[in-house]
């Protein structure tokens, strides 16, 4: 048995073929359809008038809403669906890359011990670099770190008289005088004293 949002937009009890079938027109017109669009359609065998009825008596506006509704949650399950799949197909991928790339760096590695190859300082550095972030990344932490230091790479030290000057200025207050200058911290109390 289908549910009742199905049958909503699916033919109707009593509702004509020839109904149903300008209902399917309508229907399929999208989001940009009107019983006006679908009078002037090629396809369309009933007048302006005999469709509005037809919209009416079958509510058409509310069914048309709900097979749009379920269509766009169709293509949202579709396109999850697809997502993972992608996501399977990329980390298989990303297997075999990485396996290419351990047999290459073991082969690498045999002619190194043996003497066969050498490898440039720069090639090592690199390899060395990559390795690393790689390690980092598999065991959760980051593979790059960014701190914010003060002035010679001290801590960041904030003063609160500073602070708020320095907003004073970036958004243009004026101070309690009304000079638009901004004021330091001393400065309210030499106010307040004259």
């Amino acid at each position: 048995m289908r549910n009742r949002e199905q049958d909503f937009w699916d033919r109707q009890p009593y509702e004509s073929s020839k109904a149903y079938a300008h209902f399917c027109l309508y229907r399929d017109m999208g989001q940009g359809r009107s019983l006006r669009k679908l009078a002037a359609d090629a396809k369309t065998t009933s007048k302006l008038r005999q469709l509005q009825h037809w919209s009416s008596r079958w509510n058409w506006v509310e069914r048309c809403q709900r097979y749009d509704d379920y269509a766009e949650r169709q293509l949202r399950i579709q396109q999850e669906k697809e997502r993972l799949e992608m996501h399977k197909r990329h980390a298989k991928i990303a297997l075999l890359g990485q396996n290419i790339a351990v047999k290459g760096l073991e082969n690498l590695l045999g002619k190194v011990q043996t003497g066969e190859h050498d490898v440039p300082p720069a090639d090592l550095t690199r390899l060395l670099d990559t390795s690393v972030k790689v390690e980092r990344m598999a065991r959760g932490d980051p593979s790059e770190s960014h701190e914010v230091m003060g002035p010679g790479g001290g801590p960041v030290r904030l003063d609160l008289a500073e602070t708020l000057k320095r907003i004073d200025e970036i958004y243009g207050l004026k101070s309690k005088d009304g000079t638009g200058k901004t004021r330091s911290a001393g400065d309210e109390s030499e106010s307040s004293e004259s």
